[in-house]
């Protein structure tokens, strides 16, 4: 069996991890808000529990009667008749049951000490109230009709059920018994009208025929009228007559050009025949008919005798008597048809020299006459007969009408005859008969509430509204949830996550963890970043940073990055190219009035420029352009042929550059610099960047064909927003394990939590300034990253 070409598995996979990804995402919303979950359940049963034990109990009891009707034909043994007549009565009946008229003799049957679920003593009241606690219904395919009523008390409700049952059969004996006699003087009154109305269609119809003289012919029967058929035959024949002209006119016309043109007048002979008739043509030619059979069936025998010669020949021998006999024969015929053609082409010459057009147009014309005459004879005649049928149609309409008037009045007399013998007939019984066939009890148990249900219904209202409180703050929380998520809306590789970063110094590059703590926790996700850029880009050399938004700690990440890079023995230049807010050069302690503008404004050797803008570091291998002096035109600088001849120059100088920029949703200087670079590496801040300004600012980039190298996830915070965000699986390459350093370092691990436990870093701001750090330290998303102690 082949695969169904529209069916494509790689579709359903991606359909069933999308759904799975969906249920993870909501189970993890639902343990993030776990407490607001717990409490809606518990105050759904709260609830519960209070609606079971302040509601009314509500007893109920019911009885069940069968109803049968009676003065069927008893030959008849249809199922169909006997489903068709329940389902059209039992309704009926069933709303009888729910009639004030039988409530009122059920309340008229009924104790005072029963009438606990009647307010006031009116009778309208009484009989609302029965009919409110009341149920009356038929099941299924049966003649039975199922009578409830619920009450406070269960006593009360059996009571009511059986006098509304008592009720109903005194009001279907009174009804049957009383009806009957009054219901045939009324349909005997109106036999006797229709039996007039009858007889005077019948006398009408009789008059019409026999004034239109109607013989009985129809028009949907096999036989037409006389008149209809005169009226077809004459116009039969007129479109015969008129065949004929025309095919006279159409030969005299061709035989008359024929003669003008000098024609040979023989080709003309045959379509003359067809005209005027084949005899007229031969005995012109001293030819009849049986000569013209005589010369065909020569024609077959010498056919016939030439095949047997064939055969004799080649069996008995050229010299055999009976095949020389039979030549003989052969050449006979043969000279007897040559003599025959020859005289009929001699006819024919001699015609055509003499009188054979004069002859042809004089048949023709005397022909075409003829056909004229007839032509218009058969026309008068057709248009007398076709108005004599169309008066017909008027005549045959009315008679038609009156028919069925008399068909449908005797069909009607028929059926009121039937009622009538039918109600004689059941005069002295009942055509509907009601038994009981399930008395009332007294049944101890409540209907309502039922504490199933109400578990039920506390649970699963329960669960569902917290599930919706939930997936509605889910809703409105625009932010990521989970790697997998990011990763899937972005369509960009996750390189590295940074946890938050502790520092000793304001600024300049002992602020940088990374210089300062090289063996640090802190310091591992930047070399797991740097290691992850050297082995999936190899060729990626020049390298921007950006992120959707100021704040997002971009400034931080390109610093400390740049010192692995070092650190790797790479020579690496830093460029700050965020010429607006210069925050990697206020980072680094590097304001002043040389920078990156200067570079850019300077017109000699780009050599020169740079060296007298660059600064060194105090780690070997680290070469920093800050922005300086901040210019009127940040974007057309950027954008200028020297940019690009500083980005030459430094490639053939440096290992690795690495750049800073603005936020690209900000500006469009990151772009500008991303199509002069490798490639850009975004930044995110999950618990501070909108989901909609990342997924924008990726659309951004891919529509101006600029690569993108993978993301950061920066400040990862605190453990309850990292499990919820799905990221406790994702981390450094430390998961699992703990680095111990040499105490001499002065590193310092921080305290763990039990055996296998998980220990958070502690979470402070990486700088002065918060628009290039984390977020804030008591951010109730911030992200923590665990370390599992040995």
């Amino acid at each position: 069996m082949g695969l169904d070409p529209a069916v494509n598995p790689a579709e359903d996979n991606l359909e069933i991890t999308r759904i799975a990804h969906s249920l993870l995402r909501m189970v993890l919303a639902v343990r993030y808000r776990k407490n607001l979950a717990i409490a809606v359940m518990a105050a759904a049963a709260l609830l519960g529990g209070l609606y079971y034990m302040t509601v009314v109990r509500l007893y109920s009891s019911k009885a069940a009667l069968l109803v049968t009707q009676n003065g069927r034909d008893r030959l008849d043994t249809s199922i169909t008749n006997d489903e068709s007549l329940r389902q059209n009565t039992m309704p009926t009946f069933e709303n009888m049951i729910r009639s004030a008229k039988v409530l009122e003799g059920a309340v008229k049957l009924l104790a005072p000490e029963d009438r606990i679920d009647m307010p006031g003593s009116s009778m309208e009241g009484c009989v609302g109230a029965l009919q409110g606690n009341m149920a009356a219904k038929t099941i299924r395919a049966t003649s039975i009709i199922e009578i409830s009523y619920c009450s406070k008390d269960p006593k009360v409700a059996a009571n009511v059920v059986r006098a509304i049952v008592q009720s109903y059969l005194d009001f279907m004996d009174r009804m049957h018994k009383g009806t009957a006699g009054e219901i045939s003087r009324v349909l005997t009154h109106e036999r006797n009208e229709l039996a007039e109305k009858l007889s005077r269609k019948q006398q009408e119809l009789l008059e019409a025929r026999r004034h239109f003289a109607d013989m009985g012919f129809r028009s949907e029967g096999k036989t037409l009228h006389p008149t209809v058929q005169r009226a077809v035959y004459f116009n039969d024949a007129l479109i015969a007559a008129q065949k004929q002209r025309v095919e006279c006119e159409a030969s005299l016309a061709a035989i008359e050009a024929a003669m003008r043109n000098g024609e040979d007048l023989g080709q003309y002979m045959m379509s003359v025949a067809d005209s005027v008739g084949r005899e007229l043509v031969l005995g012109s030619l001293g030819l009849s008919s049986r000569d013209v059979n005589t010369q065909a069936g020569l024609e077959q025998t010498l056919l016939a005798n030439r095949a047997e010669y064939h055969t004799l020949q080649q069996n008995l021998g050229p010299l055999h008597p009976e095949v020389a006999a039979l030549g003989g024969k052969i050449r006979i015929t043969e000279e007897f048809l040559q003599a025959y053609q020859d005289r009929m082409n001699d006819r024919v010459t001699e015609l055509r020299k003499s009188r054979l057009g004069p002859w042809l147009v004089q048949i023709l014309r005397q022909k075409l006459a003829e056909a004229r005459q007839k032509e218009q004879l058969l026309q008068t005649k057709f248009e007398e007969t076709r108005t004599e049928a169309i008066n017909l149609s008027g005549q045959l309409a009315q008679i038609e009408l009156l028919e069925r008037d008399v068909k449908r009045l005797g069909d009607m007399n028929d059926v009121l005859l039937n009622q009538i013998a039918s109600l004689d007939l059941k005069q002295n019984g009942q055509e509907v008969r009601v038994a009981v066939i399930e008395e009332p009890a007294v049944v101890e148990t409540p209907v309502s509430p039922r504490l199933r249900n109400v578990v039920l219904l506390t649970i699963v209202g329960g669960f569902g509204i917290a599930l919706g409180l939930v997936t509605l703050l889910d809703a409105l929380d625009d932010r990521f949830r989970s790697v997998e998520e990011m990763q899937s809306r972005l369509g960009v590789p996750l390189l590295s996550m940074i946890q938050r970063l502790q520092t000793t110094a304001d600024g300049g590059i002992e602020a940088l963890p990374t210089y300062v703590t090289p063996t640090a926790t802190e310091s591992e996700g930047f070399r797991t970043l740097r290691t992850a850029l050297m082995l999936t880009h190899q060729d990626a050399r020049q390298i921007v940073i950006s992120s959707a938004e100021p704040g997002d700690g971009k400034s931080t990440v390109l610093a400390n990055l740049a010192v692995c890079y070092a650190q790797a023995e790479k020579k690496t230049l830093l460029i700050d190219a965020d010429l607006r807010r210069p925050g990697l050069s206020a980072m680094m302690n590097m304001r002043g009035p040389h920078g990156l503008s200067e570079v850019l404004r300077s017109e000699g050797d780009i050599a020169q420029a740079v060296a007298s803008n660059v600064r060194t570091t105090a780690i070997r291998g680290l070469d920093i352009i800050p922005s300086g002096p901040r210019p009127n035109d940040p974007a057309e600088l950027l954008g200028s042929p020297r940019f690009s001849q500083l980005l030459a120059w430094a490639e053939s100088v440096y290992d690795q550059i690495l750049i800073d920029s603005p936020p690209t949703l900000a500006t469009a200087d990151a772009a500008v610099i991303g199509r002069l670079v490798d490639g850009v590496v975004i930044v995110v801040q999950p618990a501070k960047n909108k989901r909609r300004l990342v997924t924008r600012m990726v659309e951004r980039l891919g529509f101006l064909k600029i690569s993108i190298l993978g993301i950061i996830v920066n400040c990862v915070g605190s453990e309850d927003d990292r499990a919820y965000y799905g990221y406790n699986s994702y981390g450094y390459h430390n998961y699992g394990y703990n680095y111990h350093y040499a105490a001499e370092e002065g590193h310092k691990e921080p305290q763990a939590a039990a055996d296998g436990g998980v220990a958070a870093e502690p979470c402070v701001p990486f700088i002065g300034k918060r628009e290039h750090g984390c977020a804030e330290e008591d951010d109730p998303r911030s992200f923590v990253v665990p370390r599992r102690v040995a």
